[in-house]
């Protein structure tokens, strides 16, 4: 890469790299908010059984006053772990912008056959366009796949199904974390060497 390009594509790094702690940190937020809600429904499930409160059959109300506060409990944390994807949203819209970014840096360079050859160790500038596009990607196709594991939670929902959703959500399938450190370093690889000279 020219050293233009190299100069050009330092602050890209820097954003790629703080956008994948961001992603980090909101994947664990949504993970917390998501299992409050399945703990919520699983002890919906077990007040459901009115034999708990047969000692306070003078206070019929008793049940219908937990069951309330339960499932305001379930809205409340349904209600973040929706935030939390808005926020992923705006980390997948950075993503993009910043590939699009970098997209646009390689189609103004004069010279695009030299944009796709190596020169020395460093990765070429077309590596570094596909290394953000495929960081982008990634981390869409997760929040899609989130967004619709948390359109399955559901006030019928078996306990089973419920492990098998946490299980998937937190596991993110279609974020490969050594992906996306290939990822990392690929782009690390184009940043200079500082001068102290």
């Amino acid at each position: 890469m020219s050293a233009a390009a190299v100069a050009a594509a330092v602050p890209q790094i820097a954003k790629a790299a703080n956008l994948w702690t961001e992603w980090n940190d909101t994947h664990r937020a949504c993970c917390q908010a998501l299992s409050s809600a399945v703990n919520i429904l699983e002890r919906l499930e077990v007040l459901a059984d009115g034999s708990l409160f047969a000692s306070l059959s003078h206070q019929p109300e008793v049940q219908q006053q937990v069951v309330a506060k339960q499932l305001a409990a379930l809205n409340k944390a349904l209600a973040l772990l929706h935030s939390h994807h808005e926020a992923l949203k705006g980390t997948v819209r950075d993503l993009e912008r910043l590939h699009i970014e970098a997209l646009r840096s390689l189609s103004a360079a004069a010279n695009l056959e030299a944009a796709a050859v190596f020169a020395g160790p460093q990765p070429t500038a077309v590596q570094c366009v596909e290394a953000l596009q495929d960081m982008w990607l990634m981390c869409k196709s997760e929040l899609l796949l989130k967004i619709a594991a948390a359109g399955l939670v559901t006030l019928d929902m078996s306990l089973a199904d419920s492990v098998a959703l946490m299980a998937c959500y937190q596991s993110q399938p279609n974020v490969r974390p050594a992906k996306v450190d290939v990822v990392l370093a690929l782009l690390k690889e184009t940043a200079p060497t500082p001068n102290y000279g």
